[in-house]
């Protein structure tokens, strides 16, 4: 399976994605995490068309989506809609 561990991550990089033991990295990481992991690391890189590429290779719609858009939602916003359901919730 390919990670990024395939492509010589730097030290900074890998503050960002992994562990530094490509092993151990290997080892317990799911092939959709991998592509995470992969489309991450050439976003940082500025290969955009590389790491979209690695985005559509993701199997799993939920995780492929959370992706995506897990930036678009601000944290005052979340914290609203957590604050929101916590209460729906207690009333119900």
């Amino acid at each position: 399976m390919e990670t990024i561990f395939d492509y010589a991550p730097t030290p900074d990089e890998l503050r960002y994605l992994a562990d530094t033991d490509a092993a151990a990295y290997r080892a317990s990481v799911s092939p959709d995490e991998a592509l995470v992991g992969l489309a991450m690391l050439f976003a940082m890189r500025d290969d955009g068309a590389r790491s979209d590429a690695y985005i559509r290779e993701i199997s799993d719609d939920d995780l492929r989506f959370e992706f995506l858009y897990n930036d678009l939602i601000s944290p005052s916003e979340e914290a609203k809609r957590s604050s929101v359901s916590e209460i729906k919730s207690k009333a119900a």
